[in-house]
């Protein structure tokens, strides 16, 4: 399959899946032509799209497999393009992965928000819930996801540091404590306890998701105003 593009398009970390659009610098028009044995059912799309359909196969594979194990091959063939044509949207393999990694956390932080319509009048318990609940629906590939073999990457610790920034900033609100620097180092050091208990319990489910929930609200490190 060959490409041409009208314009170079620099790797967007903010690509997202379909229905959660962003627009992006630059569109540039793709021309794909066929390759012998791709799928049959391949359509021409524009560059961001193209990026947006290659993030979400990559969240999907990852459902069933850790990101080490992540084939490019597979990937670019189950999209109908060559490996090539793939690379042409993510420079290198490096790339493809930061930014479905990135779509990754997006996907963490769509899910563990207080649900506007609770009436518990618990934001915070929700939350964490919802963080808690999504690391174990994802089991142990969630760690393979932000701690594994390319956790080192700038890139994908950034990632994580924006995650959990906002994490704390959820907290800040629902707790309605003061956003002091030294709460802030330690709701981030309190993220990182749930995080590492509901790992934990991917592997030894010795607590269930409420006590993980239980345990944390009772160590919160600040005042719980609301």
């Amino acid at each position: 399959m060959t490409l041409q593009l009208t314009k170079h398009c620099s790797v967007n970390l903010n690509v997202d899946l379909p229905g959660n659009q962003d627009p992006g610098r630059c569109h540039p028009v793709s021309t794909e032509t066929s390759v012998p044995g791709a799928a049959t059912n391949r359509r021409r799309l524009p560059a961001e799209e193209r990026k947006r359909q290659l993030v979400a196969i990559g969240l999907q594979e990852l459902a069933t497999r850790p990101i080490h194990a992540l084939s490019i091959d597979r990937v670019a063939e189950k999209a109908g393009i060559s490996r090539g044509l793939l690379f042409r949207y993510f420079p290198t393999k490096q790339d493809y992965y930061v930014a479905v990694v990135g779509a990754a956390a997006r996907r963490l932080l769509r899910a563990a928000k207080a649900d506007p319509g609770d009436a518990s009048g618990e934001p915070l318990r929700a939350v964490v819930r919802a963080f808690v609940s999504f690391i174990d629906r994802h089991g142990a590939h969630y760690q393979s996801f932000f701690h594994g073999g390319f956790g080192a990457d700038p890139q994908i610790r950034e990632i994580r540091k924006n995650l959990q920034n906002t994490m704390v900033e959820r907290t800040l609100d629902a707790t309605g404590a003061e956003s002091s620097p030294a709460n802030r180092v330690l709701l981030r050091a309190w993220w990182s306890m749930v995080e590492s208990l509901a790992i934990d319990r991917t592997v030894d489910p010795v607590f269930t998701v409420d006590d993980i929930v239980d345990r944390a609200i009772q160590m919160l490190p600040v005042p719980h105003g609301r």
